[in-house]
């Protein structure tokens, strides 16, 4: 399957209808499992896997024909995708003018030693933002962040989806928890 989904996303880009028909039926189950995963850990949310997965499919797909470079660029552009909209969903949602205060919270506090869910609006919106940081100096390790917990995917299947060695998928991640927390709780002190 992931070489069809390569080969799909190549043909997609290329402009071909049926690929994209083809394209639509391999990645919706992939998108509605990442979608279910993410908004499981996102609670409350009011938002269903159908939802969430019309919004990324949205900004996925929309007017432009996207550079996939493969199965595994797509999973991680996807999980980003999916992070901003539950992100903008919870900054809409809990505004100030409804009383939606944001105060920082800590590495420990948000569980990224163990790579738990993000359990309110305050943890989503405080990873998100350093996840950005992150990006903007080690691009790789904020997408195996992405692919690790966002997505949920293992070291094995990280170092897959990137075609990248386990041994490196694994330095990356210490690197990137690492700065994380660093980062977090810096942020977290500053209050």
């Amino acid at each position: 399957m992931n070489g069809d989904i390569t080969a799909l996303l190549q043909a997609w880009r290329d402009g071909s209808k049926a690929a994209e028909t083809a394209l639509a039926n391999q990645i919706y189950p992939v998108l509605r499992r990442l979608a279910a995963s993410r908004l499981r850990q996102s609670q409350p949310m009011t938002w269903q896997p159908t939802d969430l997965v019309g919004e990324a499919y949205e900004s996925l797909f929309g007017n432009q024909r996207a550079q996939f470079q493969n199965r595994g660029h797509f999973l991680a552009i996807a999980a980003r995708v999916m992070r901003r909209l539950i992100a903008d969903h919870f900054r809409e949602r809990y505004a100030l003018k409804r009383g939606g205060d944001i105060t920082l919270a800590s590495l420990d506090e948000l569980g990224i030693e163990q790579i738990g869910p993000a359990r309110s609006y305050t943890e989503l919106v405080e990873m998100d933002r350093v996840l950005q940081e992150l990006a903007a100096i080690d691009p790789r390790g904020a997408e195996i962040v992405e692919l690790r917990y966002f997505a949920g995917l293992s070291v094995p299947e990280a170092a897959d989806a990137l075609g990248l060695s386990e041994r490196t998928v694994k330095r990356s991640w210490q690197f990137a928890r690492a700065w994380l927390h660093e980062r977090l709780d810096h942020a977290g002190g500053e209050d």
